[in-house]
């Protein structure tokens, strides 16, 4: 149940909001199924240079969803296989990612969603826990909302500028349904279409991000793609309760969020996540942190930091983005 004083605090931050500018319909069915396994948790460049490897290089190749199966019989469904198809269609070894779009197109194909048409009339009465969760792992309700948003469905995508207005606003945390919720409410209430609502919020949301120097990630290589902005570092909404931020090429950001989490924990990996090095650390580890007297060693570059005040936030994040499990820091040893 929404509260009638949510609802009327929303309305009244939404009043402030300019029109906004853009769109984000994405009208080829492939594309779309790209979009839905990689446009998420990941860097704006990354998600770029791979939907732009997969227009360019791989798209004009297929004519539709058989091409496309045909395409990933190609290799097996293993790590290697996997890794090999997603270098193939993206040009990164996403391939977990590579996994995820195999299991999109099972089910997909399992309920006759199989070109742009079939996903328009699925998008417009489809509801995320009874045709969407669980079918494919590691896809969430943000990623099911975004999807469905592509094909032109009035909704709201609950990402991490949507969910710091809505916070604002009402003056507490709100849980991904809740912040869906209250905002078509509000954009009922003000005549206003949601997802044009929600444009305007994270259009406003990217300019203050922009302003204060932030990073982009999650983003898309189609125009009108969203571009998911914060600061400081980059923060990625894994969970529907838990932060989690990744700083890259931003120390001191890095810097800041150790210490205002000293009992939270720090994956150190590569710029671009592998299970072959993966390490969880306490953010109080040594190693992870600079020592007094002019430490001068960078932080977040050639080893970028992912970071949460749960353990359990970052389990999950790494099986999302690598497949398994960190290996615990021999140094610090934090607690299973």
């Amino acid at each position: 149940m929404i509260h009638e004083g949510d609802i009327e605090r929303v309305v009244e931050a939404c009043r402030q909001l300019p029109e906004p500018v853009g769109n984000y319909l994405v009208e080829d069915y492939l594309t779309n199924l790209m979009a839905t396994v990689v446009d998420f948790q990941l860097q704006t460049t990354a998600v770029e240079r791979a939907l732009e490897h997969f227009a360019t290089r791989v798209r004009p190749y297929l004519t539709g969803l058989d091409d496309l199966a045909d395409l990933l019989e190609r290799w097996p469904a293993d790590q290697a296989g996997n890794t090999a198809l997603a270098r193939h269609l993206w040009g990164y070894d996403l391939w977990t990612r590579a996994q995820m779009l195999r299991e999109l197109v099972d089910y997909f194909t399992a309920i006759g969603v199989t070109d742009q048409d079939a996903l328009k009339r699925w998008a417009v009465t489809a509801t995320f826990d009874r045709d969407f969760k669980g079918r494919v792992h590691g896809l969430g309700p943000a990623v099911f909302q975004w999807l469905v948003m592509r094909q032109g469905v009035d909704t709201v995508k609950p990402d991490v500028h949507v969910h710091r207005f809505a916070a604002r606003a009402v003056g507490r945390p709100l849980s991904d349904a809740y912040v869906v919720a209250v905002i078509e409410a509000a954009a009922r209430r003000l005549g206003r279409p949601a997802h044009r609502l929600d444009w305007a919020i994270w259009e406003a949301g990217r300019t203050q991000a922009t302003s204060a120097g932030a990073q982009p990630t999650s983003a898309g290589a189609q125009p009108g793609f969203r571009h998911e902005l914060s600061a400081p570092g980059v923060t990625v909404d894994v969970n529907e309760d838990r932060d989690v931020c990744t700083f890259v090429d931003d120390d001191a950001g890095y810097v800041a969020w150790l210490a205002a989490h000293p009992d939270g924990y720090v994956l150190n990996h590569e710029r671009y996540p592998s299970i072959r090095y993966l390490v969880l650390h306490r953010a109080a580890c040594a190693t992870m942190a600079p020592r007094d007297g002019g430490d001068t060693r960078t932080w977040t570059s050639a080893y970028p930091k992912t970071c949460s005040p749960t353990r359990a936030a970052l389990a999950d994040w790494a099986k999302a983005n690598t497949g398994g499990p960190p290996s615990p820091c021999g140094t610090c040893r934090p607690p299973d």
